[in-house]
């Protein structure tokens, strides 16, 4: 269909149905749809638009199956999510200031020394856990 049959259709419906909705009188409502329709133009005429439906329906059909467990279980993935990454671009951005001040790098008998703060041990003892687990995920079979 042509874009001056669409025009003409549209004008149709407008003329023959004044009442249905006075939002089709409104110039700012109709240059949206415009612009709208303007947009889409091309991804209907390249079939691209059927994609675009297919993946709405599967969102819908998803939201269909989710009960209120697994929004629970998706909001607190969510939630940990956030947190860690708020939490490490934290510990970056001191350990960042906290490295631009010094004068000189530290030795190797400085940073043992610094074994003996309780917070860098628990930092340790964090990522070779963490190292590990991922070690044993990476395990072959």
């Amino acid at each position: 269909m042509s874009t001056k049959e669409l025009s003409e259709d549209v004008a149709g419906i407008v003329t023959e149905q004044p009442a249905a909705d006075p939002a089709l009188f409104d110039p700012a409502a109709f240059s949206g749809l415009k612009a709208l329709a303007d947009k889409v133009t091309p991804l209907v005429q390249g079939g691209r638009f059927d994609n675009i439906v297919d993946l709405l329906a599967v969102i819908s059909d998803n939201i269909e199956f989710l009960d209120e467990a697994m929004l629970e279980k998706l909001a607190g993935a969510g939630e940990d999510l956030l947190s860690m990454g708020w939490t490490t671009g934290n510990a970056m951005r001191m350990a960042s200031a906290q490295t631009e001040k010094l004068e000189k790098l530290p030795g190797l008998f400085q940073l043992l020394r610094s074994m003996n703060d309780p917070d860098v041990r628990r930092s340790l003892h964090f990522f070779i856990g963490f190292m590990r687990t991922i070690g044993g995920q990476l395990k072959p079979d």
